[in-house]
């Protein structure tokens, strides 16, 4: 039906949305949401730059690390990376949400360790134990104890914004998202859900404050299927 087709596809003009994984629950309980850049306030971004050398030191070409190579210098540069005509961005320099709740999902339930730094960290330290290099990583630089993520298995998180106005926000290129959102809220009443659905794809923004915990809802996401195609369904347990 074309109604599980687009399931959660529509917006309801207030709530936005963030996935993330249980690795991260209790911080953002007591800190808010937006308060802590695991990427910098980690140390994690480093922690990457230091596996990558340590990789390119020991000249190892193990395909889990050509395939993501790309991606990961990305992200160590905080820059941009074009792939198959789309522009994807790979700065960590906050936090960001999401319109729509399904994409939120998506993230939760592929990267299930809830951040993307995280994820290529541990690939990254996976490549080197596997190829008889597990590193050393400095004390100064592994404050958030990477190698013992490695055996984890973290549950999908939601966290629901239930309250934000939108001169807190920022899209992605940075510019005021007011006259976006102003324009979603009139449209989208009429709009077929299947261009509800496709709009909301590129409807990321970056939180401008912390958001505190009052404003919050927590679900944890158990699903079925892929998430990586749209034979994919979710299930939410508020938390």
């Amino acid at each position: 039906m074309l109604e599980d087709k687009y399931r959660d596809a529509t917006w309801n003009g207030s709530s936005f949305w963030h996935g993330t994984s249980s690795i991260f629950l209790d911080s953002i309980r007591n800190t808010g949401l937006g308060a802590i850049n695991p990427a910098t306030d980690y140390k994690l971004l480093d922690v990457l730059g230091f596996l990558y050398d340590e990789i390119i030191r020991n000249g190892i070409t193990h395909p889990v690390f050509l395939t993501n190579k790309s991606s990961i210098e990305a992200a160590i540069a905080q820059g941009t990376l074009e792939l198959n005509g789309m522009l994807l961005n790979f700065k960590h320099d906050g936090v960001y949400v999401s319109a729509s709740p399904i994409k939120a999902a998506y993230y939760a339930c592929l990267n299930l360790v809830g951040s993307e730094i995280l994820e290529k960290c541990l690939i990254l330290l996976s490549v080197l134990i596997d190829g008889g290099k597990e590193p050393k990583i400095p004390d100064e630089l592994d404050v958030f104890g990477v190698r013992k993520y490695l055996d984890k298995k973290p549950t999908p998180i939601m966290i629901e914004i239930t309250e934000i106005t939108d001169d807190k926000l920022l899209l992605e290129n940075g510019a005021d998202p007011s006259a976006l959102l102003k324009e979603m809220r009139e449209m989208f009443p009429n709009l077929p859900i299947a261009q509800q659905f496709e709009r909301l794809q590129f409807c990321n923004f970056k939180l401008l404050n912390p958001i505190p915990r009052t404003k919050l809802r927590f679900y944890e996401v158990d699903f079925e299927g892929d998430p990586k195609t749209r034979n994919f369904q979710y299930y939410l347990s508020r938390i």
